[in-house]
């Protein structure tokens, strides 16, 4: 036993005291609230077409009175030939001109002149004005006009509340927290098994390549090393994701000091309601964290037990890294595949797909974790919890078989008979 603790804590401090621990424990939150953040930074940056000064040249008079509430400024001007209108930008008079061509009863012709490439969100916003005129006339000649203003009056607001026989939990249009929360559990799990299982991958490979194993196993059992590696390298993924909630909860802290303060600013009440700001953190209230947490952390040790101790076997029957890049290809399929079924497990949680790749163990890490946002069924969890457990036992002792007798075989290529043979070896 104290050998074992030995490798355990070997593996765990060498790989917690470097530098890309450090900076992936401390940026890999950073990064992760960034994809929330610069979405919104950059909308914001596309608006930059809201300063712009530009100019409207229309000598059929077809757009007169609009871009009047237009959120950019547009100044008609006189009737002027083409040549005069490319000089004005030439000279930075205007950062652009609206030219209409000609406009009849089938539509609008019209050109956009500037001296710099126009932005989508600029030319889209041109062409939302110029159609609402288009579709006012048209409308016009049977007597409805302000077409916006009767479609605002008409619209009203539809609540829908999820209610799910059992719980009698009311759910109230927080399924985008719940989908969002889904895809990040599950791409974050994707990522830690197999971010993880490549380090025992390496380790073995490179312990193998180096002939330092021969050395080790000289003073404790191949299986036990293979275990004890195993064990410290998930104690280093157990510790990363402790700081990263320990992050997470210090984030949390401050938004919720800082929420009256995102209340009082002027500019943010215009766009968020304090009723907005109340739903939202009703919904996130209603997640059940106290479940998801601990699920998360069962399939996360299991996905990476049963996933590094086939890496470990496989690593140990190569001679080269090159020689295992095909088999891990193949190793690894089932959890390509579970976050192609990610995208349906996060539409229909109950769907037959999503439950049968939740229950099988190579793709339940994922599937299951993801599936528990949205309160998946007892029964299915524990009964996806128990094959996990059996499956990776079951994975242990056929690694530990293979991994004793390959680690020690170098210069000979190891085939598929090698391999059965150790397997069926009693000693």
């Amino acid at each position: 036993m104290n050998e074992l603790l030995h490798v355990i804590q070997r593996e765990y401090v060498t790989r917690v005291r470097t530098k890309s621990f450090i900076l992936i424990t401390l940026l890999t939150p950073l990064l992760l609230s960034s994809i929330f953040v610069l979405p919104a930074y950059f909308a914001k940056q596309h608006e930059d077409y809201k300063q712009l000064k530009i100019g409207i040249v229309d000598p059929t008079h077809a757009l007169d009175g609009t871009f009047k509430d237009s959120e950019f400024s547009v100044e008609r001007l006189e009737n002027q030939p083409i040549e005069e209108i490319k000089q004005l930008l030439l000279n930075n008079q205007w950062e652009g001109i609206i030219y209409v061509v000609s406009s009849d009863s089938t539509g609008m012709n019209v050109q956009y002149y500037s001296a710099k490439q126009p932005s989508i969100f600029l030319q889209n916003r041109i062409k939302s004005e110029i159609e609402k005129v288009i579709v006012n006339d048209k409308l016009s000649v049977y007597g409805i006009r302000d077409i916006e203003s009767l479609i605002f009056t008409a619209k009203q607001s539809v609540r829908i509340e999820n209610i799910r026989v059992g719980t009698e939990n009311k759910q109230t249009g927080y399924a985008g927290y719940q989908r969002s929360l889904c895809l990040a559990l599950g791409v974050t799990i994707y990522m830690f098994i197999f971010l993880f299982s490549s380090q025992v991958m390496r380790g073995v490979l490179e312990e193998k390549s180096n002939r330092i194993v021969e050395l080790i196993i000289t003073s404790i059992s191949p299986v036990k090393f293979m275990i004890g590696k195993i064990i410290g390298i998930a104690l280093l993924g157990l510790t990363q994701i402790a700081c990263w909630l320990i992050i997470m909860y210090c984030f949390s802290l401050f938004f919720s000091s800082g929420s009256e303060m995102l209340l009082n600013n002027k500019m943010m009440s215009n766009r968020i309601s304090p009723e907005d700001i109340n739903q939202i953190l009703s919904n996130l209230s209603q997640i059940d964290f106290n479940v998801i947490i601990p699920v998360f952390l069962f399939f996360f040790v299991g996905g990476y037990l049963l996933y590094s101790s086939i890496f470990a076997a496989i690593s140990a029957t190569a001679n080269h890294s090159d020689d295992i890049q095909q088999v891990t290809m193949i190793v690894t399929i089932p959890l390509i595949l579970s976050v192609f079924v990610l995208s349906n497990t996060i539409n229909s949680p109950d769907s037959t797909l999503s439950y049968w790749f939740s229950i099988i163990p190579f793709t339940s890490p994922i599937i299951m974790t993801s599936r528990v946002v949205y309160g998946a069924p007892v029964k299915d969890i524990l009964l996806s919890m128990a094959l996990l457990v059996t499956t990776v036992s079951l994975i242990i002792w056929l690694s530990g078989k293979i991994y004793k007798t390959a680690i020690l075989f170098t210069g000979k290529k190891i085939n598929i008979k090698d391999i059965i043979s150790w397997i069926r070896k009693t000693n």
